[in-house]
C-alpha cells in the first residue's frame, strides 16, 4: 500500500507541474490517466530543468513497487575467510533471487576486488582447498570430527549447534572450523 501511495503522490505532483507550466487541463486522478498524461508530455518533461529529478523519482518508485510486488530477497551469509593473501576480510555469499538480473557471487567484505561470480565458484573452492592444505584455516567434516574424537555424528551436530561452530557447506557436505571444534572437544 505504501508503494502504491508513493506512486500515486509522485504521479500527481508531476502531472500538476506539467498542467500548470503547460497551461493545460490536469488529468483524472487515476494512476492510469496520470501515467498516460505524463507519457504524452514526456518530450517536454525531458527538456525541463527537473528532468533528472523525475527520472530519479520514477526509478525509485519503480524499484519500491517491484520490491513490494516481488518480495524475494537477496540472501547473504558468511562462508569463511578471504583467500587472497594478506586480506583479513570475510567471504560473503550473495545469492540473488531467481528472477534477479544481478548474478549471485561470493565477495570479500573488505575489498570489492576480491569477488567471484557463480561461474568461478569451482575456482574459489580449489583455492580454499589449497589454502587448507598449505596450513591456512582448516575445516573438518562431520565424519572427521566424529572419528577424531570418538563422537557419534548426532553429537557432532549437537555440539556444533550448542557451541555455534563456524560452518561452511560445499554441496551437501558440511565443514566445521577446526579451531571451534578444538575449543569445544579438544
Amino acid at each position: 500500500m505504501d508503494a502504491r501511495d508513493v506512486l500515486r503522490a509522485r504521479l500527481l505532483a508531476w502531472s500538476d507541474l506539467v498542467a500548470a507550466e503547460q497551461s493545460c487541463a490536469a488529468p483524472d486522478r487515476s494512476v492510469d490517466a496520470m501515467a498516460a498524461f505524463l507519457h504524452r508530455h514526456a518530450h517536454w518533461l525531458c527538456a525541463h530543468a527537473a528532468a533528472g529529478d523525475i527520472v530519479a523519482e520514477i526509478a525509485e518508485t519503480t524499484a519500491k513497487a517491484k520490491r513490494a510486488a516481488y518480495p524475494h530477497r537477496t540472501r547473504k551469509f558468511r562462508v569463511g575467510g578471504c583467500v587472497e593473501p594478506q586480506c583479513d576480510g570475510s567471504l560473503v555469499a550473495v545469492i540473488q533471487p531467481h528472477e534477479q538480473l544481478l548474478p549471485s557471487e561470493v565477495r570479500c567484505d573488505i575489498d570489492p576486488e576480491h569477488s567471484w561470480p557463480a561461474h568461478r565458484w569451482r575456482e574459489l573452492d580449489r583455492r580454499v582447498g589449497r589454502q587448507n592444505a598449505t596450513g591456512g584455516d582448516r575445516w573438518l567434516t562431520v565424519v572427521e570430527v566424529s572419528k577424531l574424537w570418538g563422537l557419534s555424528t548426532s553429537n557432532v551436530y549437537r555440539l556444533a549447534s550448542v557451541n555455534s561452530w563456524r560452518r561452511r557447506a560445499n554441496g551437501r557436505r558440511v565443514y566445521y572450523y577446526e579451531a571451534d571444534v578444538l575449543q569445544s572437544v579438544g
